[in-house]
């Protein structure tokens, strides 16, 4: 009898030990990688939005064209594509430009994931994780100045009247590189829906929430002493007079910091891999914040030839009265993740 006894007390202990095992995990913890086209564009961001208006009596916007201090691939491109197409004087670029502003990136890490469905009897999960965004590949640019300061006759001849030498002022060269970074912290709530009776990890899920960001971006600009000859002359045509403002080359590594809140929202499916609590998920995955940024400041000859570049009066009044670049930001986008997500308990 006592046999038969613990016989029942053993079937059911085995019983409720394999009801616990086929009990869904809540808990996981995941991996996931994805592609950051142009970071989230940043790359259009530094190139064409953000930059300084070059004055209208420089060298630089009055004989060749150049309207900003920083490059853009579209305006070297245009340059290039009519200075190559001509055989007057105003072929502004001597040769074809590196265009690549834009940017790719990649963004992997990974987040905790809870099932509240034991708590709620509704299937919500809550989600916390961490990324970080680099860039990869892209961000570099070149500029060669063609030779209109030369083969123009009357600013060849302005040049020379005011004791400058023109040849000073052709084939110069600006190189521009840019670099992203930055991390993510998001937390989000959502809800999945299993896909298969006898498989809880089968699931389509969506969800929302914040994101915490912080980060940034960095412009190094090299520029040789032609080139910043161009981007510091001023020209008076009335008067007759050029005055030559530049501090000679300049290079300079130019850093920006974002940090701040915004929305994320995710949409994916996950399937169960050979091992038990083990799945595959691809999702959809937007995030992003906005805000206008400062650089830290310029070295001291950056300051004096982005000064001069922009404004005589200031280049005579006030030298390194430019301090700093700002530029309005938004770091948002829609990414592609796939990854793996393993559940513990």
């Amino acid at each position: 009898m006592h046999k038969g006894i613990w016989i029942a007390v053993a079937c059911v202990l085995g019983m409720g030990t394999a009801h616990a095992q086929d009990k869904p995990k809540r808990f996981s913890l995941e991996f996931s990688v994805g592609p950051r086209s142009d970071m989230a564009g940043l790359g259009r961001t530094i190139t064409i939005d953000g930059t300084a208006d070059t004055a209208e009596t420089t060298l630089a916007n009055a004989v060749y064209s150049i309207d900003k201090a920083v490059m853009s691939d579209q305006r070297n491109l245009l340059i290039w594509h009519n200075s190559d197409s001509t055989n007057s004087a105003f072929r502004l670029l001597g040769e074809e430009p590196e265009v690549g502003g834009a940017m790719l990136g990649i963004s992997f890490g990974g987040s905790a994931r809870y099932d509240l469905v034991d708590f709620t009897k509704v299937p919500l999960y809550v989600r916390a994780g961490f990324y970080y965004s680099t860039r990869v590949l892209g961000g570099h640019q070149t500029r060669v100045l063609g030779d209109a300061a030369m083969r123009s006759n009357d600013i060849a001849n302005l040049l020379m009247a005011n004791g400058h030498d023109p040849a000073d002022y052709i084939g110069g060269t600006m190189v521009s590189d840019y670099g992203a970074s930055w991390i993510e912290v998001p937390v989000s709530i959502g809800i999945a829906l299993p896909l298969r009776k006898n498989d809880p990890y089968t699931q389509v899920y969506g969800g929302f929430g914040l994101s915490f960001f912080r980060g940034g971006f960095e412009v190094e600009i090299e520029i040789d002493e032609r080139y910043a000859n161009v981007l510091g002359t001023h020209i008076d045509t009335e008067a007759l007079t050029v005055t030559n403002y530049s501090p000679g080359a300049v290079k300079d590594d130019i850093d920006f910091t974002l940090a701040g809140m915004g929305l994320n929202w995710s949409l994916g499916a996950q399937a169960t891999l050979g091992v038990k609590g083990l799945v595959a998920f691809m999702e959809l995955n937007a995030s992003g914040t906005s805000g206008t940024v400062y650089s830290q400041a310029l070295s001291p000859n950056n300051q004096r030839l982005f000064t001069a570049a922009t404004s005589e009066t200031l280049a005579n009044e006030d030298p390194q009265w430019f301090k700093r670049l700002a530029y309005t930001v938004v770091t948002a986008g829609p990414l592609m993740r796939t990854g793996i997500r393993y559940y513990f308990f």
